[in-house]
């Protein structure tokens, strides 16, 4: 049985968000390149200097934005 996904935060961003049909909800994981970034920041670091990335952007994280 798979298990349920974790909420990404909103803020995550990585290349293939910008893609034509790609949902913000369908963030799974960052491109091979390792494209991702906070929509705050414009880095790969977030507001906490902590790395971006859809196993870092999860309810708990103090910027983490649902």
């Amino acid at each position: 049985m798979d298990e349920p996904a974790l909420a990404v935060c909103r803020c995550l961003r990585h290349k293939g968000y910008y893609q034509a049909g790609v949902r913000e909800a369908d963030l799974v994981e960052c491109a091979p390149s390792g494209s991702c970034w906070c929509a705050h920041t414009v880095t790969i670091l977030g507001p906490d200097d902590i790395l971006c990335s859809p196993e870092m952007c999860h309810p708990g994280r103090t910027c983490y934005q649902a």
